[in-house]
């Protein structure tokens, strides 16, 4: 890597706002209380009770010894001894009542409500970011790592909540009791604790560093992996013998991936055999401590018993405390950080407003930039659209046109310049208002596995009226072949239905475009895979159906054009000419030569 990509990289590393541990939690215990509130602190109060109950049954533990040498050493009844024996017993019973039912509680209701309330955060984050920003690389990033954060948030406050509901109330009590035996034993366990703390804080910084160098791996690798194993790359990774390349590019990824989880594993089980070390030289100093308590009379045999068998345990919910808890938060906290980072991205605003479909579309100096990149998209287009009338766009491959349309829609906002669509300004009017009776048909549709009708549906659910009428007009036949249920065809193999040929799926695209209500149509190469005859009929229905209705069409079959009012003609990223299909014709410019050249196929 460069030393100028480097210093790029470290700048934008160090551009990134900070996220404090109390954000992650705030955001945390917010999805709980509002998802699931009365099961969440019902399962934290158990789980007080249970950390409590550990620790009780070690008191309890030192009076019956103490009972049991008051017996021989006293000649004392033996109804205290089975008293305490009682209260141990119906003390254990409970650790393992609740036992079974916190972990219920907690992980399969609790949890399993928030993962599902936090799936539903980022699609709805997503829905108010920028569209332009799914044109960037490093945001695709940041979506893979907000993913991954957005389990590791809840992780996160699951782990902190039970450090302070179950171990927190352990270590109270157990506390307090070995305080009132001797305080010097708190003073060894703070000294055990304190170092081994302090080191696991160490690995949120390794496990943030190793994220984001694993996004962009894992994101890739994801992508190789779905070239290899999917259905819709196998057809052509298997006849044009792809699939060994594509299995490289994903072994490459997976080694890389390994390799950083590896050198990020090294470093984190470092700091772990260092924690071991300092606990078992802890556990040390306090059976040292303990015996000679004992021996110099300052506690009770019963005390040194209990604690003696206590111990263990004790230094082993330490372990378990700091090793797995903290070590847990100080994992997951760096993908919780990424989650947050997200959470906070600018959204799109506006305001809300009634679109006004009599005063057109207007694009004044309007130019346009892709996120990273050096050249303009679009550069310094003035149009006017107006209402009633087709336009029609065309260009070479690169032109700009599909971003022009963008642009006049309202997707994208201009880098420069200003467009009023319907009356609005597209840079200050909410998306809802901007889409608004619009709709669109685009190449590159997608293919829903869901039923005919609710493949033409989905583009205006609350519709909900027969799509007959609307298939009719796109050229679906659902009573061919093809559509054995008719409306209700399953359209995916996957699910037990059938799959389309490309141009009866573009057909089905097409009437869903067409199923919405709309003043204002977009046509992004919409007949790219229907042979000419079958698209001159779609384009002749076209025409009635938008009498009135204000249309764009981006083509590259120039026959098509004949049906616009006007043709916008495109040439890296500026507007090179303009006029009617005979105007453009009778100047022999750019137009006209793109027009012979594709009837020259026709013709000769």
């Amino acid at each position: 890597m460069s030393d100028i990509n480097k210093k790029k990289k470290k700048k934008e590393k160090d551009e990134r706002p900070k996220v404090s541990v109390f954000k992650v939690i705030g955001f945390g215990l917010k999805v709980h209380m509002t998802t699931i509130p009365v099961v969440f602190i019902i399962a934290n109060i158990l789980h007080i009770f249970h950390g409590a109950a550990w620790g009780f049954s070690t008191f309890i533990t030192q009076q019956v010894y103490d009972s049991v040498a008051d017996i021989i050493t006293k000649n004392e009844t033996v109804e205290h001894a089975f008293l305490m024996i009682s209260v141990l017993g119906l003390t254990a019973i409970l650790k393992h009542v609740i036992n079974g039912v916190v972990p219920f509680l907690r992980h399969d209701v609790v949890d399993g409500k928030s993962n599902g309330e936090m799936a539903k955060i980022i699609h709805e984050k997503m829905a108010h970011i920028d569209p332009v920003c799914f044109e960037d690389t490093k945001f695709h990033d940041d979506i893979n790592k907000a993913s991954e954060g957005a389990g590791a948030v809840l992780d996160t406050v699951s782990t902190i909540i039970d450090v302070f509901c179950y171990y927190g109330a352990y270590f109270v009590f157990m506390g307090f009791y070995l305080h009132h035996l001797k305080p010097q034993f708190i003073i060894a366990i703070v000294l055990v604790f304190m170092p081994i703390a302090l080191s696991q804080v160490i690995r949120t910084g390794i496990i943030a560093k190793f994220e984001d160098k694993a996004a962009p791996v894992r994101r890739q690798y994801n992508y190789f992996n779905e070239t290899i194993t999917s259905r819709e790359y196998y057809k052509e990774t298997r006849i044009l013998g792809a699939y060994r390349f594509f299995l490289e590019h994903f072994l490459d990824m997976l080694k890389k991936l390994s390799k950083a989880e590896l050198q990020a594993n090294i470093r984190t089980n470092f700091l772990e055999l260092c924690m071991n070390l300092i606990s078992a030289a802890g556990y040390a100093g306090i059976m040292y401590m303990l015996v000679t308590a004992l021996l110099a009379g300052e506690i009770t045999v019963g005390a040194f018993a209990a604690v003696f068998n206590s111990i263990g345990m004790l230094l082993g919910m330490m372990r378990e405390l700091i090793n797995f808890n903290i070590g847990n938060v100080a994992a997951n906290m760096g993908k919780a950080h990424n989650f947050i980072r997200f959470m906070e991205m600018p959204e799109r605003s506006g305001d809300n407003a009634t679109p006004n479909f009599k005063k057109g579309i207007i694009a004044e100096n309007v130019n346009f930039t892709y996120p990273h990149a050096e050249n303009k998209s679009v550069d310094n287009v003035s149009l006017e659209i107006k209402d009633g009338e087709t336009l029609a766009i065309v260009g070479e491959n690169g032109a700009g046109k599909t971003t022009l349309v963008r642009l006049l829609m309202g997707l994208y906002i201009p880098t420069e310049g200003k467009v009023v669509s319907n009356g609005m300004d597209t840079s200050k009017i909410n998306c809802k208002s901007l889409f608004c009776d619009l709709s669109g048909v685009f190449q590159k549709f997608q293919r829903y596995q869901m039923t005919l009708k609710e493949n033409i549906q989905i583009s205006d659910i609350d519709k909900n009226i027969d799509i007959g009428p609307t298939a009719e007009q796109a050229g679906v036949n659902m009573n061919s072949a093809s559509f054995p249920d008719g409306a209700e065809t399953m359209l995916s193999r996957e699910f037990e239905g059938v799959d389309l040929s490309g141009g009866e799926w573009q057909r089905v695209a097409i009437a869903r475009g067409l199923y919405r209500v709309h003043n204002l149509v977009v046509l992004d190469e919409p007949t790219a895979a229907i042979d000419p005859i079958e698209e001159s009929r779609i384009y002749q229905k076209f025409v009635e159906i938008s009498k009135d209705k204000t249309a764009v069409i981006v083509t590259h079959r120039l026959g098509s054009t004949k049906i616009a009012d006007r043709v916008v003609v495109m040439d890296k990223g500026r507007i090179v000419d303009i006029g009617s299909h005979n105007e453009l014709m009778s100047k022999k410019c750019l137009y006209a030569e793109m027009f012979n050249s594709q009837a020259a196929w026709y013709t000769e």
